[in-house]
């Protein structure tokens, strides 16, 4: 399958039953995701790149591993201010779904704090970034720490979804 052709694929539907379809026509071919996630990172189509993501969540979901050679680019795409929150939530989701190299940790970290102590930021981006931070703090006890304190400072702050997600980092 070529790129128009994935294009095509995700267009079909905007539906979860379509985005599941795809991602299952993905499977583990690496080729394929590579073409998804080149759809991903194209937001000059935003339309396209917002159903790419979401079709992304769920091959990470599925298998996480495919993410790995595009976590450099991802980095990038995460750093962008102005980045769509579909764009956001699905990479965040993949990242929490796969084993990040530890070479990343640093600027994933990074990302994952600005998002968490941003007043702008959407619950579910600012839940997986802590879900990111949980895991490398499992590495990197000082991450662990250091989310722990700021997590104390801004649960009396936001939703009953973020305070969930901040109790289980807690109580480790």
């Amino acid at each position: 399958m070529k790129e128009p052709d994935l294009k095509r694929e995700i267009l079909l539907s905007y539906s979860k039953a379509n985005t599941v379809r795809v991602a299952e026509l993905i499977d583990r071919d690496e080729d394929l995701f590579r073409i998804l996630f080149t759809i991903f990172s194209d937001t000059k189509d935003l339309d396209l790149a917002k159903r790419a993501a979401w079709v992304l969540g769920h091959c990470a979901r599925i298998h996480p591993y495919l993410i790995n050679p595009h976590i450099k680019t991802l980095i990038k795409l995460l750093r962008e201010p102005s980045q769509h929150d579909a764009i956001k939530r699905n990479g965040l989701k993949a990242l929490e779904l796969t084993s990040i190299p530890e070479k990343h940790y640093g600027k994933i970290a990074d990302i994952c704090f600005r998002f968490i102590s941003s007043g702008k930021e959407a619950i579910a981006i600012k839940a997986y970034s802590i879900g990111i931070l949980d895991k490398i703090g499992d590495e990197i006890p000082e991450i662990r720490q250091e989310l722990k304190l700021i997590l104390q400072d801004l649960m009396p702050y936001e939703s009953a979804g973020f305070q969930s997600r901040a109790r289980k980092v807690l109580s480790k």
